[in-house]
């Protein structure tokens, strides 16, 4: 998984509409991946973006669709958690020339 794949899946939860308790689930997620980040471990930052996966299957995305009884956009902590991780990422994506985190380019091979 390469650094804008990780970005683009942060990038969807802006549109998210949840739960307080799954908003609750979705900071857990982006505390664990920002510890993970650093690792450069694509195998546990699957592990951790896969938490993400039932909220997202329930249809997080159709916010406007979602809305009703307990049910919000994203709220402040974990819009500016996202923001952040965004950030770093993009910052990365800079200085790393978007190669796969395990040190492999485009085709495969090992740089």
């Amino acid at each position: 998984m390469n650094l804008r794949q990780i970005r683009a899946r942060l990038d969807e939860i802006q549109d998210w509409s949840l739960t307080t308790e799954e908003w609750r689930t979705v900071g857990d997620v982006l505390t664990r991946l920002e510890s993970v980040l650093p690792e450069e471990d694509d195998a546990e930052t699957l592990r951790v973006l896969a938490l993400l996966e039932p909220l997202d299957r329930e249809g997080a995305r159709r916010a406007q669709a979602r809305l009703g009884p307990g049910r919000t956009p994203i709220p402040a902590q974990q819009r500016e958690q996202r923001n952040h991780l965004i950030a770093r990422l993009t910052a990365d994506m800079g200085g790393a020339n978007d190669r796969p985190r395990d040190g492999r380019n485009a085709r495969g091979e090992t740089a």
